[in-house]
């Protein structure tokens, strides 16, 4: 059963804000990183000092999110909680590891699968990234970036501020639609676009069939953390 607060069903049914604001929101972290240089993948990822300094712009990336939106939920006098940090079910929880688990076997089979019919796609950053590592430490600190900061910052852009609007504007299934396209898009992977709009469809509807954000961002971070785990093993 959905939960209760502020007076609102979460995900929100009648989110106070729209998807012109999100969407300017995305815009304004662009335009600060972009001077910075931090949209650029760094060229020396087998180094120490490469690591860490992309370990950095991933921390900057999800603060300045962090930032810019807890600014505009002050501006319009809602709470972090419309964005569905309520706390969920443990059933729920158990959900999003299995979830995650599942989308890391289903959405990595059929990436495999579509790299074979259209070719070898541009390795993603955070895959040059482990596959760059010589410590032990240093893969601890990209799976802290990607299996937890990462994962929070994306949930909280796409199924909490991204989502609502779009399932009040359209539906439920076509705003989990919507939502998977937003979510493969702005990952800038044509090849890979089809495995993660199916996995953007499924942390919706996880996000709307628990109603808190949390169990996406477990099943999130758990893919994410079990990419990082096979690319790591994969350089032996």
């Amino acid at each position: 059963m959905a939960k209760k607060k502020v007076g609102l069903l979460i995900p929100p049914r009648r989110p106070v804000w729209n998807i012109w604001q999100g969407l300017l929101l995305i815009a304004l972290v662009t335009l600060i990183e972009f001077p910075l240089g931090w949209l650029e993948t760094p060229k020396d990822l087998d180094s120490v000092r490469g690591i860490l300094y992309f370990f950095g712009v991933g921390l900057g990336d999800a603060l300045i999110y962090f930032g810019l939106i807890w600014i505009f939920l002050r501006l319009i006098h809602r709470p972090f909680s419309d964005l569905g940090f309520v706390k969920p079910p443990k059933r729920y929880v158990m959900l999003g590891f299995v979830t995650g688990v599942l989308l890391f076997v289903g959405v990595g089979f059929l990436g495999n699968l579509l790299t074979r019919l259209l070719g070898t796609p541009a390795p993603q950053s955070f895959a040059l990234a482990v596959k760059g590592v010589n410590y032990t430490w240093e893969f601890g600190f990209l799976t802290v970036l990607g299996g937890v900061i990462a994962p929070i910052k994306e949930e909280m852009l796409f199924r909490g501020l991204i989502y609502p609007p779009l399932r009040q504007a359209f539906g439920r299934g076509r705003g989990m639609l919507l939502t998977g396209v937003f979510f493969a898009t702005l990952h800038f992977d044509i090849v890979r676009f089809l495995p993660l709009f199916i996995g953007g469809v499924i942390l919706s509807w996880l996000y709307e069939r628990s109603s808190t954000i949390w169990p996406a961002i477990i099943a999130h971070g758990t893919w994410n953390g079990l990419m990082a785990i096979a690319l790591w093993i994969q350089r032996y």
